[in-house]
């Protein structure tokens, strides 16, 4: 027989009916379940009624616990009139409600775990007139307040704690209070009763906005009754979610090449974050739920140079912090640029650069006499106005290269040990590249290295081809031709 509760409410009331105005079949009104505070009491309201016809001389009945059948032995709660109960229920069970007016209410105290479980009414009218109900309640017992805190908070957010208790015990109301929500800005607190099924409960919303700092905080609610003579309290301790922050980055500003390099990152954020060291686009290392992220150059090379960033991310939000890496090498060995070959007295234009970190000092000297020098930490370039060397533009190309540009000229005499020498150094080295000149006859030749050396060799071997077949011409006869001067006066018809 399912329960009528829902249907019909008002039935839960205790209402007098004179002995013999029962109708209907045999029925049982009374909350499908019922909770109570451990040391508290619970009042479990019941009706019950009986077919009119029976009309018996005194009504009475039992509350049973675990069963509504007699033939399982279970444990006798409570009876309406003497009789034996079982030990756990000895004056803890009361039947307050009376059987004759159809009210089989129930009152347990003082509650204890032993206690919870579920209760059956059996109705004793005599003889055989004995019915057990299907019906029953099932006590929950509860050790303090139940305390709901959202699966997440995340800092910023509008959030809800609920604190709820059952109010079952007539004598003992319970009043809710909280602890600890003074830190937390913005909140409020609100109180309501509910009662459903013939079952109540009270319950207070906290509302507040949680910060970064409320992680880690200790909100209590705590409910007192019998004018503070029992007491419970449950207890929460805010776990705030927020977006990363990189706290900080950290790594030597300038290394020397070859130099192992250690770039360390920390991070807070809740749920920890994903942490990754980038270059540029690249993800060069990364590390799920970490606070630290360290990244390992073994060998530094000048290409290693350039902006770091460490980025820390989840799932409320992205932050991110750069470093700057600077690697010192000595100078590379420089270029020195200059036409192959040239005719004495003509100019030849030169560029001698170099690279390195910190930028080098390049310097053009001629024999033993410096012609240019490029000083970059000043940005200017000194020349000493040699009559066969002008500096133009000097300037920088590529990062960490020098350049200084110049025009030679060669005149008179040629000395056959003619030869210009570009230098660069800074504090971790030097080097020096030499462009020695030959001059056969009239031209002069740039020695410019093994490359230089084929191109002048080919283009020797083609001079040559090209004064052989002219003489070869020549020798066969080829007609002169001798140019006509233009008439006197360099008038037309």
């Amino acid at each position: 027989m399912a329960p009528l509760v829902a249907a019909l409410p008002s039935l839960v009331l205790l209402v007098t009916l004179p002995p013999g105005s029962f109708g209907g079949p045999w029925a049982a009104w009374l909350p499908p379940s019922i909770s109570g505070l451990s040391g508290s009491c619970v009042s479990i309201r019941c009706r019950f009624s009986f077919p009119e016809e029976l009309r018996p001389p005194s009504i009475h009945g039992l509350w049973f616990f675990g069963s509504p059948y007699p033939k399982n032995y279970p444990p006798v709660v409570a009876r309406s009139r003497g009789g034996r109960v079982h030990e756990s229920f000895s004056g803890r069970a009361q039947l307050v409600g009376d059987p004759a007016l159809g009210d089989c209410s129930l009152e347990l105290r003082p509650l204890g775990p032993e206690l919870a479980g579920k209760y059956y009414f059996r109705g004793d009218l005599g003889g055989y007139n004995q019915f057990s109900f299907s019906e029953h309640t099932e006590l929950d017992v509860w050790d303090g307040p139940a305390l709901s805190v959202p699966a997440e908070l995340v800092a910023g957010t509008e959030a809800e704690l609920e604190c709820r208790v059952p109010d079952n015990c007539p004598e003992w109301r319970p009043r809710l209070s909280w602890e600890g929500a003074e830190e937390l800005l913005e909140g409020s607190a609100r109180e309501r009763r509910r009662d459903e099924d013939g079952a109540a409960s009270v319950w207070s919303v906290l509302r507040f906005r949680p910060r970064r700092r409320h992680g880690g905080a200790r909100v209590t609610c705590r409910v007192t009754a019998g004018n503070g003579t029992l007491g419970w309290a449950a207890n929460a301790t805010l776990d705030v979610q927020y977006e990363p922050q990189v706290l900080s980055v950290s790594g030597p500003g300038e290394v020397l090449e070859g130099s192992a390099v250690v770039l360390s990152c920390e991070a807070e954020g809740r749920p920890p974050p994903l942490l990754a060291w980038f270059r540029g686009p690249a993800v060069l290392q990364e590390e799920p739920s970490a606070a630290a992220l360290r990244l390992l150059l073994p060998r530094v090379q000048p290409d290693d140079a350039g902006t770091y960033s460490c980025v820390a991310e989840n799932r409320h939000g992205r932050h991110n912090r750069s470093v700057e890496l600077h690697v010192a090498y000595a100078p590379r060995p420089p270029t020195l640029n200059g036409t192959l070959w040239v005719v004495a007295g003509e100019p030849l234009t030169l560029t001698c650069g170099a690279s390195a970190h910190p930028l080098p000092i390049v310097s053009v000297s001629r024999g033993r006499r410096l012609l240019a020098v490029a000083l970059p930490s000043r940005n200017v370039t000194v020349t000493e106005g040699h009559r066969d060397f002008t500096v133009t533009t000097p300037g920088r190309g590529a990062a960490g290269v020098v350049t200084v540009t110049g025009v030679l000229t060669l005149r008179g005499t040629l000395d056959p040990r003619l030869a210009v020498v570009c230098s660069a150094h800074n504090p971790h080295g030097s080097v020096r590249q030499q462009l020695r000149f030959h001059h056969p006859g009239g031209l002069v030749w740039a020695k410019v290295g093994p490359v230089g050396a084929v191109v002048a060799f080919a283009i020797v071997i083609a001079l040559v081809c090209y004064l052989s077949q002219s003489r070869r011409k020549k020798a066969a006869g080829s007609p002169e031709v001798t140019p006509v001067p233009p008439p006197a006066g360099g008038g037309g018809t």
